[in-house]
């Protein structure tokens, strides 16, 4: 993420430098937010507690970002240069 954010700064960040960070954080904040509201067994799924927001907002924030699979495709596009979108 330093270099990203080094890339944006210099103005080289390129669409499928941001699609590959999208896809990674993403990917990982939902694992750790599905990992937190594990630990926290059924209060995890409670509107009482604040992890059930927690993982409602970065399932909104994983599917604002752009599906994961759609920014693997565009990483995928950038490294082979073969287009699998129809």
């Amino acid at each position: 993420m330093i270099q990203l954010a080094r890339l944006t700064e210099s103005g080289l960040l390129t669409m499928d430098h941001a699609a590959l960070a999208k896809s990674s954080c993403t990917e990982r904040m939902r694992k750790t937010v599905a990992l937190g509201r594990s630990i926290v067994g059924g209060n995890g799924i409670s509107t009482d507690f604040e992890m059930a927001k927690i993982f409602a907002d970065a399932e909104a924030i994983y599917s604002y970002e752009g599906s994961y699979e759609i920014n693997t495709l565009l990483v995928g596009r950038a490294l082979t240069g073969i287009s699998a979108f129809a």
